[in-house]
């Protein structure tokens, strides 16, 4: 996966996503949202917050901040904030713009298997959230020192041209990092995709 062919590869899919995938992960995002314990004016950074599908369910008292690399996605996200306390930026997540320990928590669904370098995007993640803030994953995973099967292989090279990598291992890209997991579930497609809550250790 590359940030520069992810650009171009989500201005072609921003205006069909919501179609293609909008009721598709409704299940899996409303779960993981609902194991954080979201009070009114915590700070929620969303990173890669896409076409907006996790804004509505987020409380409306929330201050949310979505970032995304692609303008065309941002579009989309727009047209769902409404009168919310939502500010929308391009952004690179693997360079986070923002202060140390500026939120209360953290979202990243559907991330880690999209962009560049998902160890860096959890390191920013970790950097800007606050103390006792939390970091909530939605992806779809490999086992933990599973052999990748060819077949598996071959339809990673079908799923990259969407822009999303099947074959990303969640121990992998957090080995050694600074973290204590608070829940780790299956989720979709019989745990190929987890949904885990951490926070820094």
């Amino acid at each position: 996966m590359k940030n520069s062919t992810n650009i171009s590869k989500y201005k072609r899919l921003a205006p069909v996503y919501d179609i293609i995938f909008g009721k598709f992960f409704i299940k899996g995002r409303k779960r993981a949202i609902s194991m954080l314990n979201l009070n009114r004016d915590d700070k929620i950074l969303m990173i890669g917050v896409g076409t907006g599908q996790d804004l509505n369910l987020l409380p409306f008292e929330c201050f949310v901040t979505g970032i995304d690399i692609s303008d065309a996605m941002l579009s989309k996200a727009k047209e769902k904030t409404r009168d919310r306390n939502v500010n929308l930026l391009n952004m690179n997540a693997e360079r986070l713009e923002f202060e140390d320990e500026s939120f209360d928590f953290a979202i990243l669904n559907l991330v880690l298997s999209v962009v560049e370098n998902p160890r860096e995007v959890v390191c920013e993640a970790l950097r800007v959230i606050k103390e006792d803030g939390e970091i909530l994953i939605f992806d779809k995973f490999i086992e933990n020192n599973s052999k990748v099967s060819i077949l598996r292989k071959l339809l990673n090279k079908v799923t990259s041209i969407i822009g999303t990598d099947i074959n990303r291992c969640f121990e992998d890209i957090t080995d050694g990092l600074p973290i204590c997991i608070i829940k780790d579930e299956p989720s979709m497609f019989n745990g190929n995709y987890r949904i885990i809550l951490l926070k820094k250790s």
